[in-house]
């Protein structure tokens, strides 16, 4: 049994710090900041709980103690379970500072159930061993299966778990399993315990509840993805529309539909797509590289671009199946023949991609907290070029700023594009007279040269919005692309 207790242990505390980056995400983001906290706190709490639980089997170790143990760590993934959702919304409007924040929230929600999990391999250890012969073997082999444990756990969590169930319940189930491991481990008075148990399956119930009531008065609807948690709202904008918008990360929409007129281009940095049917009015295949809310193929589709819709034909690659099928059930797209959607990451497409587009759309940078550096290196870039026709073009959305310490990750990959496409314009969609302010903007690349492409009367509003050459900041590259450096002015302001 006590073989058994160190196995599930060890699965069940990489469930927990996987699970971790789900909980976190909707109020602190996905970026390298909330990895490095969770991971940290974790670790150290851990090697808290190993020294805790050492100190105490030494006192007089025995199974009624470790039922205790056991018990412990199921409420603290339970309080997690509960609590994730307010601690994680005070923590953003209280702490500023990302960093701070981040190890805050990971302290708060995962502190008590990690260094609870820390106690439970050395107490084992400690009632296993019999003989000082043998103890190296005991240690050994519990810690061997408590490393298999965790491996177990790693890939059903990553590849399973997360995949088909919403984070709190996978704490909730979690918890239930280290409280019935308690009751079985000691069959002393297991009233508080079966209590215990009652309370999370009550609290499953009640989460679910809670889920829905959400919809029903509030009208968020999160939905848990392979890749992301999804939360959609609706809200009205200064115009009075109503949208229905789309968010992964805190602070910015990801996607948004006017719910009146679903085709309709509604966020400004989409419209900016409308440069590309301007410049290659003959455009037939284009080519979407981030899919989102598909926003920017249900206009191509809809004839809205001035394109001719029955000629044109899109690819959509869309890393996130569970994001298609969001836009399927909440954001009206349609199955359609011209239409074709591959799941898979944008650079591994990119580099087995061997079709020519006349208009490639690159919008894979959610937000400042998720920027996929493989996608704005010198080397994707190589592989973008060769999926542009060579009377086509290339538009990259960006977030950052023109000037100050947020400007290196737009000029960044500006210059990386630079290499391999003989123009690239860049636009900024906002506020183009604040060049300081953070804002999406719209990277233009032209595989030859096309001297004053924008020096016509129907591209006069754009013009306004071209920004001058800016500094000569180094490309990102595989071997070293510093986004995270890059990219945390953009999290420290948002």
């Amino acid at each position: 049994m006590l073989e058994i207790v160190a196995m599930i242990s060890g699965m069940l505390v990489m469930i927990l710090e996987m699970t971790g980056a789900r909980v976190m995400a909707p109020h602190l983001g996905t970026s390298i900041i909330v990895w490095t906290s969770l991971i940290g706190v974790v670790l150290a709490c851990l090697a808290l709980g190993a020294w805790l639980g050492g100190r105490l089997a030494d006192q007089g170790a025995n199974a009624r103690q470790l039922g205790y143990i056991l018990a412990w760590t199921g409420g603290g993934m339970g309080l997690t379970a509960i609590l994730h959702e307010p601690v994680g919304a005070w923590v953003t409007t209280s702490v500023y500072n990302p960093y701070l924040a981040a190890v805050f929230c990971a302290s708060l929600l995962f502190g008590l159930p990690a260094t609870s999990f820390g106690m439970v391999t050395p107490y084992v250890i400690r009632l296993r061993m019999i003989d000082i012969s043998t103890s190296g073997e005991v240690v050994g082999r519990l810690y061997a299966l408590s490393t298999l444990g965790s491996i177990i756990g790693t890939f059903l969590g990553g590849f399973v778990l997360i995949s088909w169930f919403g984070s709190t319940h996978i704490l909730l189930a979690g918890s239930a399993i280290m409280l019935l491991l308690s009751i079985m481990v000691s069959m002393s008075p297991v009233r508080g315990r079966a209590c215990l148990l009652v309370l999370v399956a009550l609290g499953a119930w009640l989460s679910e509840s809670w889920t829905r009531f959400q919809e029903k008065t509030g009208g968020v609807i999160s939905v848990e993805t392979p890749y992301n948690h999804i939360r959609i709202a609706r809200t009205m904008n200064m115009h009075g529309r109503e949208l229905l918008y789309l968010s992964t990360d805190p602070g910015r929409f990801q996607s948004a539909m006017y719910v009146d007129d679903p085709v309709e281009l509604a966020l400004s940095y989409t419209r900016f797509y409308a440069l590309g049917p301007l410049l290659v009015p003959r455009a037939q295949r284009v080519l979407m590289l981030g899919g989102g809310g598909y926003s920017v193929p249900k206009w191509l589709l809809a004839g809205r671009s001035g394109l001719k819709a029955d000629d044109v034909r899109v690819d959509v690659v869309e890393i996130d199946p569970g994001m298609t099928k969001v836009a399927r059930e909440y954001f009206q797209l349609q199955e359609d023949e011209r239409l074709r959607v591959f799941h898979e990451d944008v650079r591994v497409f990119c580099n087995r991609n061997t079709e020519r587009y006349d208009l490639v759309f690159v919008d894979v940078f959610g937000s400042s907290y998720t920027v996929p550096f493989h996608a704005g290196t010198v080397e994707a870039a190589a592989a973008m070029r060769r999926a542009v026709a060579d009377d086509g073009l290339l538009l990259m959305n960006v977030i950052a700023s023109v000037t100050g310490e947020a400007a290196n990750l737009l000029w960044s990959i500006r210059n990386g594009l630079a290499e391999h496409f003989a123009e690239v314009h860049v636009l900024a969609v906002q506020e183009p007279d604040n060049a300081g302010v953070i804002q999406n903007f719209m990277l233009l690349a032209l595989p030859y040269p096309r001297p004053g492409v924008l020096d016509v009367d129907e591209l006069a509003s754009y013009q306004t919005h071209l920004m001058p050459p800016g500094p000569d900041v180094a490309p990102l590259r595989d071997e070293f692309a510093p986004v995270e450096r890059y990219a945390l002015p953009l999290a420290l302001e948002e």
